[in-house]
């Protein structure tokens, strides 16, 4: 036997064959001829093992490693192994990195790669990550574990749906590919989806480089979607409860409802507070009212909205436009308090006041301005 492997049989072996047959023609046949009957007519031993434990060495002597079958099955050159009902441990430096089983498997290029089909199960101690699918390879010299078709990945935290999955033990790497779907297990209830979406284990964290949707949910029963937040790229963490989405991003909170578009979004769930760093655009368009900042701060919980930096709120039901430096806003009762530089413009009736503050109500229109030397207020017909 090569020495890719050492053997261990519990059972005894159930077939060993070897026929060797050459056939010599007359000394009218070619060398040629001659060549090709020898190559043809030769056989190899073929092999088949019951209830087996194999084993393989790493280059320094230690376990690469080991896996039982009910039955082994080996190629006439030995460069392969057919295994039933495969189970195992896979090492790295010495160190149980892996545990497999699935319905069959192969051992293939001397050892150097173990493939495993149906019913997948793959653990990890270290992670307390299981991951279930249909198809498995294992290549130790890239420190890959691959699993393909209909993914399953559950931890404590998260559980996960994919079609391709790539475990790197060494950096505790997660990559999932297409149709990639996460959700949490425990408060705040979260939903991920995704065409890749990578999983530090180590550091607790899921981030891709590819359009991502986050969506809160009411309950671990209840999956009525209270939030739902989306960008190009996404980061989150899993320990902070926070996510980091850019490019594109869009925010919408179905309860207030209110909608929000920026190029960066920082949302910490826990505190239901989200901040963004960058200019951006709100929409409430049950009362048809908008505002654009620099910057903006949103406490779901709450409702208020912080704005600042040319910061300008339009009611475009009552064509009336508030321009300040930084404001207020009670989303529940539309109360607005602007700060520097306040402008206030209305059409029903006419009027441009401006100041030093505004505060007031701009769907129902009434807002008082104020200033060094001046306060207006401003009541249209019809509201008392």
């Amino acid at each position: 036997m090569n020495k890719w492997y050492r053997l261990t049989v519990i059972a005894a072996i159930i077939a060993v064959t070897a026929v060797a047959v050459r056939t010599c023609q007359s000394s009218s046949d070619t060398l040629e001829s001659l060549q090709n009957q020898e190559n043809t007519a030769q056989t190899e031993a073929a092999l088949t093992l019951k209830d087996v434990t194999l084993e393989q060495p790493d280059d320094n002597g230690g376990l690469l490693w080991r896996v039982k079958a009910q039955e082994a099955t080996y190629s006439p050159d030995r460069r392969l192994a057919n295994l039933k009902a495969p189970e195992g441990e896979l090492f790295q430096d010495g160190k149980v990195i892996y545990r497999v089983n699935a319905d069959q498997g192969e051992i293939r290029e001397d050892g150097k790669a173990i493939f495993l089909q149906g019913n997948i199960v793959a653990t990890s101690p270290d992670t307390q990550l299981t991951i279930k699918g249909n198809s498995l390879e294992w290549t130790p010299d890239e420190d890959l574990l691959l699993v393909r078709d209909n993914i399953t990945g559950n931890n404590p935290q998260l559980q996960a749906k994919a079609q391709e999955a790539r475990l790197f033990n060494k950096t505790k790497r997660l990559e999932l590919f297409k149709g990639v779907v996460a959700m949490t297990k425990q408060e705040p209830w979260l939903g991920f989806k995704s065409e890749k979406l990578v999983w530090q284990l180590e550091q607790k964290n899921l981030e891709t480089d590819v359009p991502l949707l986050m969506e809160r949910y009411v309950s671990k029963a209840d999956r009525t979607v209270t939030d739902r937040i989306t960008g190009q790229q996404g980061r989150f963490d899993l320990v902070k409860q926070q996510a980091t989405l850019r490019q594109q991003v869009q925010l919408s909170a179905l309860k207030i409802p209110l909608q929000t578009s920026s190029d960066l979004a920082v949302w910490g769930v826990k505190e239901g507070l989200v901040v963004i760093d960058k200019p951006v655009q709100i929409q409430h368009p049950k009362r048809k009212l908008a505002a654009s900042a620099n910057k903006g701060r949103l406490n779901l919980n709450t409702q208020i909205l912080l704005l600042n930096g040319n910061v300008q709120a339009l009611s475009q039901n009552k064509q009336s436009l508030l321009v300040a430096d930084e404001m207020s806003w009670n989303i529940q009762t539309q109360d607005v308090d602007g700060r520097g530089n306040v402008a206030y413009r209305q059409q029903d009736p006419a009027a441009t006041v401006n100041g030093d503050r505004a505060v007031g109500n701009l769907e129902r229109q009434t807002v008082v301005v104020t200033g060094q030397n001046v306060v207006t207020e401003i009541v249209p017909q019809g509201i008392e």
